[in-house]
């Protein structure tokens, strides 16, 4: 009896938080969509960040020596041997990258510190999707101590949740921010 209270509130409570940032029952299916295909490039977007960051400083001390971090400001202003559009156009794609993950990361937080089940879901995010060598699905249920069905059921809440958090908070948030600077 006690379970199915426990349930009941679970459920609620995920429905109460897409209530209150007035996420309708159509735009669950697109929330789920569009959060899952996030989390599925979430690993692979910081591989490529991070590679390109390596290339960059070897390029940078090929052609001038010296390393990225510290000087790419005066090479892209002086060098004439540096390409500055390829290293601009490198350096924003690494930026724009680096803040949509910092959009995630944010909403993983919230995600992990909701009162309900968040670290919970917030494991089983990091094991399948988060961490660079991913968990077998096997792996994930013995490590959690549940069963596959309760995998399943729980992974699209979480996923679901942090879409709420992800679109319904923290990215209006930071366009509220924008507007007013």
């Amino acid at each position: 009896m006690e379970k199915a209270k426990e349930k009941d509130e679970k459920k609620k409570s995920i429905e109460d938080l897409s209530k209150i940032y007035n996420f309708e029952a159509l735009y669950s299916d697109k929330i789920y969509h569009n959060t899952r295909l996030l989390l599925r490039l979430y690993s692979k977007v910081m591989w490529r960040m991070s590679n390109s960051i390596m290339e960059m400083e070897a390029e940078c001390y090929l052609s001038s020596g010296s390393r990225l971090f510290d000087v790419v400001d005066t090479l892209i202003d002086v060098d004439p041997r540096v390409d500055k559009a390829r290293i601009e156009n490198r350096l924003q794609s690494i930026e724009d990258s680096k803040s949509i993950l910092e959009l995630i990361d944010r909403s993983l937080i919230l995600l992990k510190n909701y009162p309900i089940d968040g670290e919970k879901y917030y494991e089983i995010l990091n094991k399948s999707y988060l961490v660079f060598v991913k968990y077998s699905e096997s792996e994930i249920l013995e490590s959690m101590n549940i069963s596959r069905s309760t995998f399943f059921r729980d992974k699209k809440k979480a996923i679901t949740l942090l879409g709420v958090i992800l679109w319904g908070f923290v990215i209006p948030d930071i366009k509220k921010t924008q507007e007013k600077q």
